[in-house]
């Protein structure tokens, strides 16, 4: 059974892994120029993949600080979930290879993990964010079934007497 010390301090490291996905979001964000390619402008399939970083940035933040101050179990829940779907979401993003302008999904894969350099973005950053949230998955798992309280551990409760005996 894990102390309640440990308890409380896995939702904080917890937190830093989401802290560490939006760092990376927005070292991505400043640094990608190809993903600021016609910024602003609707008709830009780069615009939406901009805003849809943004905002996981932006969820991260908000996760990380959660946890960090209220260091709850149901957090670190909903937030193995998030990563998950983050994690599916920067996966399927391949699919939207016609929106950013490529000829096929395996060439928006090729551009988007690192495998051919298009110039103008730190390579790599779309594969350590990926790597981030499969790690956090792993970990918000694996530190919830460490985490977990079970009744059979504990003492059995004495029965209650009547108060006629």
């Amino acid at each position: 059974m894990e102390s309640p010390t440990t308890k409380n301090l896995f939702p904080t490291v917890y937190g830093l892994a989401f802290l560490l996905a939006a760092v990376l979001s927005v070292v991505m964000l400043a640094t990608d120029k190809n993903l600021r390619t016609d910024f602003g402008a609707l008709s830009s399939g780069y615009y939406a993949h901009w805003y849809a970083v943004l905002g996981m940035a932006v969820v991260d933040l908000i996760g990380a600080g959660l946890l960090i101050a209220f260091r709850s179990r149901t957090l670190v829940k909903v937030g193995v979930v998030g990563s998950g779907l983050f994690a599916v979401a920067l996966v399927a993003v391949i699919f939207t290879y016609a929106q950013v302008g490529f000829a096929s999904a395996s060439d928006f894969a090729n551009y988007l993990f690192g495998v051919n350099y298009y110039g103008g973005y730190l390579r790599y950053l779309y594969d350590a964010l990926l790597a981030t949230y499969l790690g956090t998955f792993v970990l918000g798992i694996a530190g919830l079934a460490l985490t977990r309280t079970t009744n059979s551990s504990a003492p059995a409760a004495e029965p209650q007497r009547s108060p006629s005996s």
